[in-house]
């Protein structure tokens, strides 16, 4: 039998870190069995019903409500939004599966590009793809795929820091340009997000992702970047009025402790309205359990569950 890491059984199945811990204590939805050093040990079973249940979560099941389901169960539940969602597939344009195509193929041209450090055909294609894709189409299935690519390669030794930088300083380009261009204007809802990442945090991709899923559902945003002091965060946004706060956090830093976030967010929860919501993503360390109870927050583990939240506002 394969055993994983939690690290490993977060990666395979899609459950953020803290999400998972927060699964097993809170619903004991797995219970993965401990190593002779007390870590956890997943197996190839336990990662087949994180998958399930992250992929229910997304169609907007609640964990609570179905995480002592059985593998076989959560399977039938998985064959009934998926048959709901075939019927959708039936009448899908042409359009939509050429740009399903398009993104798919762009990808791997990127990828190549970027090995042979040809930047130049990178920022092309990304322009080109700005073309054909909308915003959400271009962060679900071209961006965010392509970063977590190129970070799991240099991880892997296959590319260099200086590839990451390079890709990633393209990109930043092009998304601001789509945060402050053409679809800055386009507005469809009265709601109000607040977009930052934690003081001492300097990893900005997850909210310069999130934020351009704002553009494409119509919000109304303000982008305030990396490294906010709480008290400014909190500031502006009772002068903005804004209804949510989304923060990026990362595990990067070393100096950036679980001590330092949970302090951080405590604050930030202590400074916003009852009507005001904070939604953590990312995998910055904190006690979540800390948290959870309070009404005023929120963690996701995925963009594609942030996609969900804001397209039913």
């Amino acid at each position: 039998m394969t055993e994983y890491s939690i690290q490993m059984a977060s990666r395979l199945s899609g459950v953020g870190i803290h999400t998972l811990r927060a699964w097993e204590k809170r619903y004991q939805a797995v219970v993965p069995e401990r190593s002779g050093n007390g870590r956890r040990v997943y197996s190839d079973e336990d990662i087949a019903k994180l998958r399930m249940l992250n992929d229910l979560c997304g169609f907007g099941s609640s964990i609570g409500s179905i995480a002592n389901h059985s593998s076989k169960e959560l399977e039938q539940l998985l064959a009934k939004f998926t048959e709901k969602d075939n019927k959708h597939v039936v009448d899908m344009s042409l359009t939509s599966v050429t740009d399903k195509v398009v993104a798919r193929d762009a990808l791997a041209h990127l990828l190549l590009a970027l090995q042979a450090y040809k930047l130049d055909v990178i920022s092309h294609e990304l322009n080109k793809l700005i073309g054909v894709l909308n915003p959400r189409e271009f962060v679900l299935d071209v961006l965010y795929p392509l970063l977590q690519e190129v970070g799991a390669r240099v991880k892997q030794g296959e590319m260099t820091l200086a590839q990451e930088f390079a890709i990633s300083s393209i990109v930043k380009f092009h998304v601001g340009h789509l945060l402050y261009g053409t679809f800055r204007n386009t507005r469809h809802s009265d709601k109000v997000f607040v977009f930052a990442t934690p003081e001492n945090n300097h990893h900005e991709f997850g909210i310069l992702l999130c934020a351009l899923m704002c553009v494409h559902y119509g919000h109304k945003f303000f982008y305030f970047g990396m490294n906010m002091p709480a008290d400014a965060l909190i500031q502006a946004t009772a002068a903005l009025g804004a209804d949510y706060v989304i923060l990026g956090t990362t595990n990067l830093l070393p100096e950036h402790t679980e001590t330092d976030l949970n302090s951080y967010l405590t604050e930030i929860l202590n400074g916003l309205k009852p009507t005001q919501k904070l939604i953590v993503g990312g995998n910055g360390n904190f006690a979540i359990d800390r948290f959870h109870r309070n009404p005023k927050f929120q963690y996701l583990s995925s963009l594609q569950h942030f996609d969900n939240l804001i397209k039913a506002l």
